[in-house]
């Protein structure tokens, strides 16, 4: 399984631009947990600190396809620098705001404005390693280990938001991400040779895949894979408040996140003869059953393992789906099409997480986990119903690929 893998890493630059972007992305694990927590611990409510929460992933998914096509055309130096600064100080607002019990608007203003700048530091990897790769079949495998990195950042950074709100304040976990941010995002301004810089050319990736029926149907599911991400946050965190254990809320979000890493590795290092699209459908039917395991988890003991199984259903379908996107968009269009997914997703949790805590507040942590669940039957109805248009086309290839 090594061997893939190395064999990606040593691919010119990869070694410098892939520890950079790892630590630039953990804050999107870190910064909806670190937003709930911290409004809930000056409201008491998990509700109103979904909905803070679900204001970023508003902002970020208004604004993720249109930083992507501003990064195709001018670069990610520029574009990452700006989005950096306005991010850091929207975040600022929104802690100051919170503890200095400002007016709520402002609130949900600053989580609007942090999220829709938050760098989109995923996009851009990825946008790295295709134009280094190609189409080559190391690309499928660079893209099941960012889909792992992604997962290894959802396994630190609510475990880490977690314990330092927890155990030092309210607002720590969310000064943590600020430092992490910007150390990250700004070792990856730094590495110039490895950005793609401005590419024109391409045609719009949203015109080829709001036209598309495969390509819609891929956003529907992403949809729905964000709406169980925002179930799984807020419920979590509140399961393990239930079993007096705040600061194993993390953990269990860690474990979730780890079971999709595992899986991830070692689905990207194997070769796979089953066409994309097959492999794609296949996945998420497999992740529409796990999204149900959590709501077995009555009590810590069970939660655990469950939590852990239902994450390795995740990973596939990310690196499928993603692998599909970069087929479907031309060599200019790349990260605007990686960031489209991004904004299916974070519109996802943007309904997920505030939906998941006005459950949890009236009927417990498994009213919450009920989104969760019900997001799975979504993806699995999705995948179904789009069977027939992602069957077909260019996502058909019958080679075998790394992907």
């Amino acid at each position: 399984m090594t061997t893939a893998y190395h064999r990606a890493l040593a691919t010119p630059g990869a070694a410098r631009f892939v520890p950079a972007a790892f630590l630039g992305r953990l804050p999107i694990a870190m910064v909806s947990v670190g937003t709930v927590l911290l409004v809930q611990a000056e409201t008491g409510s998990y509700g109103v600190g979904g909905a803070v929460a679900a204001a970023g992933a508003v902002g970020e998914a208004l604004l993720a396809p249109r930083l992507g096509r501003a990064l195709d055309r001018f670069g990610q130096a520029r574009v990452l620098s700006g989005c950096l600064a306005g991010h850091l100080a929207a975040m600022t607002t929104l802690t100051v705001a919170v503890t200095a019990g400002a007016p709520r608007p402002v609130w949900f203003t600053a989580s609007a404005v942090a999220g829709g700048l938050l760098p989109p530091v995923g996009a851009c990897v990825r946008a790295r390693w295709s134009a280094r790769l190609g189409g080559g079949e190391l690309l499928g495998t660079a893209l099941a280990l960012e889909s792992a990195l992604d997962e290894v950042v959802f396994v630190l950074g609510p475990t880490l938001v977690t314990l330092l709100a927890v155990l030092i304040a309210p607002p720590a976990g969310l000064v943590a991400s600020m430092v992490f941010l910007a150390t990250g995002t700004g070792a990856l301004i730094a590495l110039r040779e490895s950005d793609p810089g401005p590419r024109g050319g391409g045609a719009a990736a949203s015109a080829r895949m709001l036209r598309d029926g495969g390509t819609r149907t891929l956003l529907l599911i992403f949809l729905c894979i964000g709406i169980a991400f925002g179930g799984v946050d807020v419920s979590m965190v509140a399961f393990a408040r239930e079993e007096g254990l705040a600061a194993v809320g993390g953990m269990l979000l860690g474990l979730f996140a780890a079971g999709s890493a595992v899986s991830g590795l070692v689905y990207g290092a194997r070769a796979h003869t089953r066409p994309l699209s097959g492999r794609f459908l296949l996945a998420a039917a497999v992740m529409a059953v796990g999204m149900a395991l959590p709501l077995a988890g009555v009590t810590l003991e069970l939660m655990i393992p469950l939590a852990l199984l239902a994450g390795t259903t995740v990973s596939p379908t990310l690196i499928t789906g993603n692998a599909v996107v970069e087929r479907l968009v031309g060599a200019g269009a790349r990260t605007e099409g990686f960031a489209w997914l991004t904004m299916a997703v974070v519109s996802g949790i943007a309904v997920g997480a505030p939906v998941a805590g006005s459950l949890v507040d009236g009927g417990g942590a498994h009213r919450g986990l009920l989104v969760t669940a019900g997001a799975g039957v979504l993806i699995g109805s999705a995948a179904l119903t789009g069977r027939r248009p992602l069957s077909s086309g260019r996502l058909v290839d019958h080679r075998p690929h790394n992907d």
